[in-house]
């Protein structure tokens, strides 16, 4: 690394805060401890262990979009969790919530699943807003399906959305957890395994280093992503205007294969 990239990454860091969803990925990769107190405080349950954790998990949907957790967690009760940051609201809108939710059960249903036998563990979509997203002036709001004509008797299908309100701020213990997003400072955070961590990161070098290493990692995976969707819009052009699978080939150097499976994940017939 460019020692100018380096300190300009050493400055962005000190500057970061939970609610930024790049250092809150960063900060919870392999922090058990951390992602357990963020579950006990919004779902007020202190028996919550986390025993699976991982950060930035990609699920490959065949069919059409892919889908990037920020976070995904299962739990001791085998409960299952997508946590994500979503300080922009357009990105934790219903639909939103319906996809990632639906994306969250692929990764449990195997070949050979069979209904009736085979049970989908507890699901939850759990987004962490910057603003109150109903404005209601709650701290959570839960999100399931009913049965209306029941007296919206609750639909047992194990799964939720939850949105979490980091505007909503006070001394009690989940408020005091969303006072910690916001704080740049290790130094202002109220909960000690936070405060730890945090400081790590800043502060540590060889916290800082990688934190570094992982920022480069994002900016080139976002660069290399950037050449991917391009290269797609390219093909699907290409498509449209009446060019051939060998056409395509011989512009962007994919094999025949990948071109015919990407075209029919778009429901496109390729032009041979």
């Amino acid at each position: 690394m460019e020692p100018l990239e380096r300190r300009k990454f050493i400055e962005a860091i000190q500057n970061f805060r939970l609610i930024d969803d790049t250092f809150f990925n960063i900060f919870m990769d392999g922090n058990k401890s951390g992602m357990e107190l963020f579950l006990r405080l919004i779902l007020d349950d202190a028996s919550i262990q986390v025993n699976e954790l991982l950060t930035q998990r990609e699920v490959p949907n065949i069919y059409g979009r892919n889908v990037r957790f920020d976070m995904f967690v299962t739990d001791n009760t085998g409960t299952e969790y997508n946590i994500e940051v979503q300080r922009d609201p357009s990105g934790a809108g219903g639909e939103r919530a319906r996809f990632n939710s639906c994306m969250l059960d692929s990764l449990t249903i195997s070949k050979g699943f069979q209904w009736g036998k085979d049970h989908l563990p507890p699901a939850k979509v759990i987004f962490l807003t910057e603003h109150d997203p109903y404005g209601a002036g709650k701290p959570l709001y839960h999100a399931w399906r009913t049965i209306h004509e029941l007296n919206h008797l609750r639909f047992d299908d194990a799964a939720e959305i939850i949105y979490v309100n980091t505007s909503w701020q006070n001394d009690s213990p989940l408020g005091l957890l969303m006072q910690d997003m916001y704080c740049q400072n290790p130094e202002d955070m109220h909960y000690r395994e936070l405060a730890e961590r945090a400081s790590y990161l800043k502060s540590n070098d060889t916290g800082v280093s990688a934190m570094c290493e992982a920022m480069e990692k994002l900016v080139n995976d976002g660069v290399a992503k950037g050449f991917q969707e391009a290269e797609e819009n390219i093909v699907i052009r290409m498509q449209n205007k009446g060019k051939t699978v060998s056409d395509i080939q011989d512009a962007l150097g994919w094999t025949a294969d990948r071109i015919v499976a990407f075209l029919q994940s778009r429901n496109l017939r390729p032009i041979k």
